[in-house]
């Protein structure tokens, strides 16, 4: 059986099977897992006259929530932290590149929504962060106010860390066409998160199109656009969850985002 060893990102041996694309040794965790799988998708599918054609309801991805030691289960949950893993193997939907279904996050405290943070394991990923749409008032829209939706597209491949700041929804799009890509994340636990809004547009306002080119969601066509580009960041100097462990007050800012200066 071949395997992605993932160990150098964990303090314990972590193996996904080439072929399922599940993990099949997380140390002594017995891993429990949820799988995203095509008709979840359908609202946020660009390619509709695909979708209808087809009569298998296949899996998309794999979700691997709270994927932590039993030892160090009390510090995450003293710190309302979760590590989770997600597991995109390569394929097409339709017309795009395979995709999350994408979600925007609660407040924390007005104003602030709360953050999470992404590191790339294995393959390569595209993070479309979105800013969500703002309702005009009718002296707004009287007195023509330009209201751009704000949306920063990331780029990052294996090793590199992603934030994604208070304020913004996100979709993540596996951009091969033969490797799967394997991220881990670390999130609040205090929250559940919000699809609808992205649900309600049919997807996010661009999807990555199988010519490798950006493609606009035609149900956002009559709304302007503030497209900025950024690089990951290095958010830990070692992989999250060891960072974790060694100084958990440095994640804080996942529960109170408001302590954080910069973003990106």
């Amino acid at each position: 059986m071949a395997t992605v060893d993932l160990s150098n990102f964990v303090p314990y041996e972590l193996l996904v099977d080439s072929k399922t694309s599940k993990i099949v040794k997380a140390g002594d965790i017995e891993p429990t897992f949820s799988t995203r799988k095509l008709l979840d998708m359908k609202d946020v599918i660009y390619d509709q006259e695909w979708l209808v054609s087809l009569k298998e309801n296949f899996d998309l991805y794999h979700m691997y929530r709270d994927l932590t030691r039993v030892e160090d289960k009390e510090l995450f949950q003293k710190h309302n932290i979760r590590f989770d893993v997600t597991i995109i193997p390569p394929k097409f939907l339709g017309k795009e590149f395979v995709k999350t279904a994408g979600h925007f996050h609660p407040d924390a405290k007005e104003g602030y929504s709360y953050p999470e943070v992404y590191e790339v394991m294995h393959g390569k990923g595209l993070y479309l962060l979105q800013k969500p749409k703002k309702e005009l008032s009718r002296k707004e829209k009287k007195a023509k106010v330009l209201n751009p939706i704000e949306i920063i597209v990331i780029s990052a491949k294996a090793g590199d860390q992603v934030m994604i700041p208070p304020g913004y929804g996100h979709i993540t799009i596996n951009p091969s066409e033969d490797t799967t890509l394997i991220m881990n994340n670390l999130v609040s636990s205090s929250f559940n998160s919000i699809y609808e809004p992205i649900k309600k547009q049919r997807g996010a306002i661009y999807l990555y199109h199988a010519n490798k080119t950006w493609i606009r969601n035609p149900f956002y066509k009559d709304d302007k656009i503030l497209v900025k580009e950024a690089i990951p960041q290095k958010i830990a100097d070692k992989p999250f969850y060891e960072a974790f462990l060694e100084n958990p007050e440095q994640w804080k800012f996942l529960n109170e985002p408001w302590i954080k200066e910069k973003w990106i």
